[in-house]
């Protein structure tokens, strides 16, 4: 039986995995002050986890999703496969991370970036503690099927999870990590998804067998928290009254305001921007479109004046950088400005889908942690559709 060091964590060895190399030091760095700098080992090439995994089974593994030539969904698989359901703590700033509170993952749990020490060590003492799932069975062992779709969304993966229960046969279809198709019985789109959800037991497994039709256009993380919803209220014996999802009871849930624009697809400029607000320090974020010299949205705390001026303030800058980096020939590309006043920090990131916009993004110096706003950044820049 594992030992516990002074602060309830097991003795290691804890594996932590990030294409971040910063991120990677300052965790490892953290974890190793608690547990000793043997018991942790972190890696920024998800290949050379793999290695591990196959000679030796970690207490805890800490991986992030979206990585190149292995993705987390993937490293998670072949840990398991191999050791059975060791606990696993994703990192990630997606939105789906919010519906954590409303899965109450056993040994596998998910932790927003940009996450606290603390918020990852208990995370960690949470997770190690809890009793193997059994609930369900397939190449990640998980107490409730939420878990498995929540990390295949996160993973960005096309296919189908097939669901073999006592309740019957269930297949959920993705398409570049969104739902679009459930059926389940004589049930198809959002009542089959519920329904499969509110299976308790089973097995599970993945194919590449692409969605029959398109069914389902509600987003991730609201189909997940009334899904949940609609299971406790069966639990509880309540008869659900609504048949569609309430904004107003998702944003008490999830703990931000998810605003679905018209197609409900999730891509609602705001409500991305809105994720930059769990930034230590932060006091204001805007789009800015650089063809048209114009701010595409903002969001703040109320208290930023100028907000969208200063946003805009920064165009010439961005367009001169572009410009000297293209007569100097340095075959490269703008990423992002860091810009440090006496009292604040800003952040300009190009879009790298669409270069035309960038990132504004500004924070209080005192309380910043400007390495982990950077990957929220990057997170939110990848995600949103203008």
């Amino acid at each position: 039986m594992a030992t516990q060091t002074a602060n309830g964590l097991p003795s290691g060895p804890f594996w932590m995995v990030d294409d971040e190399p910063e991120l990677v030091r300052a965790t490892v760095g953290m974890l190793a002050s608690v547990v000793g700098p043997s018991q942790i080992r972190g890696s920024t090439d998800p290949r050379e986890v793999a290695m591990w995994i196959e000679k030796e089974r970690p207490t805890a593994l800490i991986t992030d999703v979206r990585m190149p030539h292995v993705n987390g969904l993937e490293l998670v698989s072949r840990l398991h496969e191999k050791w059975g359901p060791v606990p696993v703590v994703v990192v990630t700033a997606f939105p789906t991370a919010q519906v954590d509170h409303e899965a109450r993952a056993g040994r596998f749990a998910y932790l927003p970036k940009p996450f606290t020490f603390q918020a990852l060590r208990e995370t960690l003492v949470r997770v190690c503690a809890q009793p193997a799932p059994s609930a369900f069975s397939g190449a990640i062992a998980v107490s409730m099927l939420g878990e498995v779709v929540q990390l295949y969304g996160l993973a960005n993966r096309s296919g189908t999870l097939l669901v073999q229960s006592n309740h019957g046969v269930g297949e959920i279809a993705f398409e570049s990590g969104r739902v679009v198709d459930a059926r389940a019985g004589t049930l198809s789109g959002v009542d089959a998804f519920n329904d499969i959800l509110s299976w308790t037991s089973g097995g599970f497994s993945w194919s590449g067998t692409p969605a029959r039709e398109h069914t389902i256009s509600t987003g991730l993380s609201e189909l997940l928290i009334d899904a949940y919803r609609m299971r406790d209220e069966r639990e509880a014996g309540v008869q659900s009254t609504e048949s569609g999802i309430n904004l107003d009871s998702l944003t008490e849930l999830a703990g931000e305001a998810l605003v679905a624009d018209g197609a409900g697809t999730g891509n609602n400029v705001v409500s991305n921007l809105s994720r930059l607000e769990r930034a230590d320090g932060f006091l204001g974020a805007a789009l800015v479109d650089l063809e048209k010299h114009a701010c595409v949205a903002s969001v703040d705390h109320g208290s930023m004046s100028g907000l969208e001026a200063l946003g805009l303030g920064h165009v010439d800058l961005v367009q001169a950088k572009r410009r000297v980096i293209r007569d100097l020939e340095l075959d490269d590309e703008l990423e992002d400005i860091v810009i440090s006043l006496g009292r604040e920090y800003h952040l300009l990131r190009l879009c790298r889908s669409r270069p035309r916009y960038y990132f504004f993004l500004t924070l209080d110096r005192s309380r910043a942690n400007l390495a982990m706003a950077r990957y929220l950044l990057s997170d939110v820049e990848r995600d949103i559709v203008v």
